[in-house]
């Protein structure tokens, strides 16, 4: 049986996943590297032991506490990178605590106030590579899938729901006939039964102006500027052209249409 899951839960399993092939990859890197001093210290077979539960156990810490820090830095207005440094600095409290009985149980190292402060300092250094690459490989990709995927779509002007299909929603132009407003798209023109003010405000979310009591212009729909006799006119695309107001040339200008 063919089934689909909610959105939520398929960037749930995308992002499992991910940090799943995080930790084994990490701990195979550690393994491998054997950094601060465990390759000489241990055995291949406790090497991989001890980075396997070290990798899995902190990873786990880190994911209760690191983005905990960065939402409380960005909502500070401060950047991801200071949350993580925040957020790995307390992880790697318990994290050390969890490094402590792996070097104990498996290494035999003794434990003394200088040991566990270079273990905290080598497991903060850890956890800052680690919340990093999670959070640049893993957390903020699938964030900005999420946000690009429940993100409303754009707004549609209710004008447009008046034209027939025909003309389709590239709209040029309005201009005011008695009760009547004719539209132009660049598939052609239709007369609209509704008051010229009444259809200026169903295109306020669209790019483009009122040049004339009587005309609306979309911006995109701009050829060029034509001075004539004293007069502005604006050529659109469809090759009509439009006189500019007086009145409405200050805006123009300021919006950088003339």
């Amino acid at each position: 049986m063919n089934v689909t899951l909610p959105f939520a839960s398929r960037e749930s399993t995308r992002r499992l996943r991910r940090h799943l092939i995080a930790v084994v990859l990490s701990i195979a890197v550690f393994s491998w590297l054997g950094p601060f001093g465990t390759a000489t210290r241990l055995e291949p077979g406790l090497l991989v032991a001890y980075w396997a539960v070290s990798i899995a156990g902190n990873w786990l810490i880190a994911m209760t506490t690191v983005p905990f820090a960065i939402r409380l830095f960005q909502q500070a207005g401060r950047p991801a990178i200071a949350g993580i440094a925040a957020g790995s600095a307390i992880a790697a409290l318990p994290g050390t605590g969890l490094v402590w009985i792996l070097e104990w149980g498996l290494a035999g190292t003794t434990a003394s106030a200088t040991m566990l402060a270079w273990l905290y300092a080598c497991v903060v250094v850890v956890y800052l590579v680690l919340a990093f690459l999670a959070w640049h490989l893993v957390e903020l990709p699938l964030r900005t899938r999420e946000e690009t995927s429940s993100a409303p779509p754009p707004a549609r002007s209710p004008f447009l729901s008046r034209l027939p299909a025909r003309l389709g929603e590239d709209l040029l132009h309005l201009h005011m006939q008695d009760h009547y407003v004719e539209a132009a798209t660049v598939r052609g023109s239709e007369l609209v039964l509704l008051r010229f003010r009444d259809a200026l405000r169903e295109v306020e979310d669209l790019d483009g102006m009122q040049v004339h009591r009587s005309h609306w212009v979309a911006r995109y729909a701009v050829r060029r500027v034509v001075r004539r006799d004293g007069r502005i006119f604006l050529e659109l695309t469809n090759g009509a052209m439009v006189p500019v107001s007086r009145s409405f040339q200050p805006a123009l200008r300021e919006s950088g249409w003339l």
